[in-house]
């Protein structure tokens, strides 16, 4: 079996909350040694429920499979021990403000003088640079400023409403893993690494599929695509989302449903009549789907037609499907802590998670001594001073 991918990879993970824990996370998912350098305030997602043996499920969503350290960034030794870390480092990453660091020493612009071959990646709200820059951002303000809660009011035709995921975070860290793969990629051609500068306000842009049509003029609720779905309730009481607008597959529907007079009818003869009758065609399907006591019994009456149905669950109701099993969809690091695996499966070799997220400070002695060859007497000066720390009584 071959090694994963990223293996002998080391990324300085100095990233917290959301969009660069994940980042972290997928890398360390395919091999790369991923170290979590941690404030003493820790990251604040520890503490977010449900907590299982004292860690966080949501923490280690993000954390799984990373080592662990815990030090003050503020202290002059050890801002000097994490670049001699960075020296030997493949990737950095970075989510804090831009310029956060640098009071560190610890910026794009010093480390990459000190280690040309890094690649070092920086997350933020509006970029590096711009009027912008130095603004606060978390994924719910960003999705109000670069278009998703506007987007999603005008294609629903509702009040905007704030996102309940954090969508602008996870397609950040999605896009960041890419950039880094690439540029680790590149460096393979150049011997060079390079800084890349990932915006979450950006990405909502691009990772809309709305942008486009809207920039050149589109107006008015969805008339085609998810937004514009169907949600019916069937005999039995189960919810399931329809492929779409009906209006752009109604022969579809009407050869499943056997009507097919309601193609003479006109009010849904043209697809423009459908769309100025689209309640009635939802009504009539609606009608329809309630003389269907079971999803397998609606789903083997569309299929031969084209039509995708799927079920409304939970990610809990998914997760014990049949389908989930095959998959793998879940890991467990440790009982009881069940999280998302990777999403996606390699022909040559294993990937995923290797285990759960690191305790505070977990592995300070460890990556001190190894990499850097600290000795006790300097690790009992920085513990005694609160320059390195541990979490208390084995909690997280």
């Amino acid at each position: 079996m071959d090694e994963r991918p990223l293996t002998g990879i080391r990324v300085l993970d100095f990233s917290r909350v959301v969009a660069g824990p994940l980042c972290g996370r997928l890398l360390a998912d395919q091999g790369a040694e991923v170290i979590k350098i941690e404030p003493p305030q820790r990251d604040i997602t520890r503490t977010a429920p449900p907590l299982v043996n004292g860690f966080s499920a949501y923490f280690s969503h993000l954390n799984a499979g990373k080592l662990g350290i815990c030090v003050d960034l503020a202290d002059t030794d050890v801002a000097e021990l994490l670049a001699r870390l960075a020296d030997d480092a493949d990737v950095v990453l970075e989510n804090f403000r831009p310029g956060t660091l640098t009071r560190y020493g610890l910026d794009a612009d010093t480390l990459l003088a000190r280690n040309p071959t890094l690649v070092y990646c920086s997350i933020s709200g509006y970029g590096q640079q711009g009027v912008w820059a130095k603004r606060r951002a978390y994924a719910p303000v960003v999705h109000g400023e670069a278009g998703v809660i506007a987007s999603n009011a005008r294609l629903h035709d509702s009040p905007p409403r704030p996102e309940a995921l954090s969508h602008a975070d996870f397609q950040a860290a999605f896009i960041a893993m890419g950039a880094i793969g690439t540029a680790l990629f590149a460096r393979e051609r150049s011997g060079l690494g390079r800084h890349l500068d990932i915006s979450l306000a950006e990405i909502s842009v691009y990772a809309n599929e709305f942008s486009a049509p809207e920039l050149c003029g589109q107006e008015g609720p969805a008339t085609y695509a998810g937004g514009a779905s169907l949600v019916l309730t069937l005999g039995d009481g189960t919810a399931v989302v329809t492929q779409g607008n009906p209006a752009d597959n109604f022969r579809q529907w009407t050869r499943a449903m056997d009507r097919s007079d309601l193609e003479q009818d006109a009010r849904f003869a043209r697809y423009s009549a459908r769309l100025q009758h689209r309640a009635e065609l939802n009504q009539i399907l609606l009608d329809f789907a309630r003389r269907f006591d079971s999803f397998s019994a609606l789903q083997a009456c569309v299929d031969p037609h084209r039509i995708a149905v799927g079920v409304i669950r939970s990610v809990s109701e998914l997760a014990e499907t049949e389908w989930a099993h095959e998959r793998g969809l879940v890991t467990e690091p440790m009982p009881g802590l069940r999280i998302p695996r990777l999403p996606f499966r390699s022909s040559r070799g294993e990937i995923g998670a290797t285990g759960r997220g690191p305790r505070r400070g977990e592995h300070n002695d460890d990556v001190m001594r190894r990499l850097l060859g600290v000795d006790d007497h300097k690790l009992r000066e920085l513990r005694d001073r609160g320059a390195i720390l541990s979490g208390k009584d084995g909690r997280s």
